[in-house]
């Protein structure tokens, strides 16, 4: 039997090949997007998993100073007056004492005397440490 293929067959034939290409581009098009998309979310995690490692780190090593802070002050018999801490700055406090005249305070802080008071044998200083 032999097909004799009409000019309408032919047309529709190539048009429906044309289809079957558009809907394969369009198909590998949204595969892209959606890998992208994908990819541009892994990227965002990776970068907020970032950030939050950081501010964990930041978080660690402020605690670190401050707890570093506070040891010295119980060592050396340091009464806490006022306290300001920023990340930026550092530590800032006043602290009062009673120092014998010849005490001096040695440390790793800026420590400056705002005001000293005679007592008996002891002076009350007040102090003021800056990292």
């Amino acid at each position: 039997m032999f097909f004799i293929e009409s000019n309408l067959r032919k047309w529709l034939k190539y048009a429906f090949m044309m289809l079957i290409i558009f809907f394969s581009i369009l198909l590998i098009i949204e595969v892209y997007n959606k890998y992208r998309t994908y990819h541009s979310f892994q990227l965002q995690q990776q970068y907020y998993e970032t950030q939050y490692n950081s501010y964990i780190q930041r978080v660690d090593q402020q605690r670190k100073e401050i707890k570093e802070f506070f040891e010295f002050l119980i060592d050396n018999n340091l009464y806490l007056i006022e306290f300001d801490y920023s990340y930026s700055s550092g530590i800032k406090a006043k602290v009062s004492t009673f120092l014998d005249p010849t005490e001096k305070i040695v440390s790793k802080y800026e420590i400056l005397e705002i005001s000293k008071f005679k007592m008996n044998e002891e002076y009350y200083v007040i102090l003021q440490i800056n990292q």
